[in-house]
């Protein structure tokens, strides 16, 4: 199912001006993407390729929507300057933590944190409303400000997650849980 959200996602580049197909494709997205890893887990299926697979499908996922609303809508001009400082902060900090991991583990991958998980919901329910309306309000301005610190956050801890790791876990839960479990082993 990973694979399928790297054709899905430039369907909705393609569709983001049609806000009713874009919806469908979004929403089937999305649900690949809660599926393959819910069904991985719960039939043990879960391997090294299928977790990469998925990071790497979270990103492109990702990468298509700023391409979406930022290029094809053309939504940019419309943030304020300091939403698109935060929103490259939190980029450039999701590529130092892509590098950190690799550097330290040999492994091009990203962490599914309960932060990350958590944060990145109410973000993604913002998308729909940026296409349907097509435009940045102020109180969006403001909502996506505040999603994007929390997603920072949820970054900083996955930062923080694998400066402790001794070997590389892509589903660590929290800072909170890797600390306990480390305890745990000694």
């Amino acid at each position: 199912m990973s694979a399928s959200r790297f054709p899905l996602s430039v369907l909705l580049v393609l569709f983001v001006t049609y806000p009713i197909r874009f919806l469908v494709l979004y929403v089937v997205t999305g649900v690949t993407d809660f599926l393959d890893g819910w069904l991985a887990r719960k039939y043990h299926l879960k391997t090294t390729f299928g977790a990469k697979l998925d990071s790497f499908a979270d990103a492109f996922f990702g990468f298509s929507l700023i391409v979406a609303l930022f290029g094809r809508l053309q939504l940019l001009s419309q943030l304020q300057w300091y939403v698109l400082a935060a929103l490259v902060t939190l980029g450039l900090l999701k590529v130092v933590n892509l590098f950190y991991t690799r550097r330290k583990f040999g492994v091009w991958s990203t962490m599914h944190t309960l932060a990350n998980k958590f944060t990145a919901l109410p973000f993604l329910a913002l998308v729909p409303i940026m296409v349907f309306t097509g435009e940045i309000t102020s109180w969006l301005s403001t909502t996506l400000l505040v999603l994007v610190i929390c997603v920072f956050l949820a970054n900083l801890e996955e930062t923080l997650i694998i400066r402790r790791m001794t070997q590389y876990d892509t589903d660590a839960e929290s800072i909170f849980n890797f600390e306990k479990k480390k305890n745990d082993e000694i």
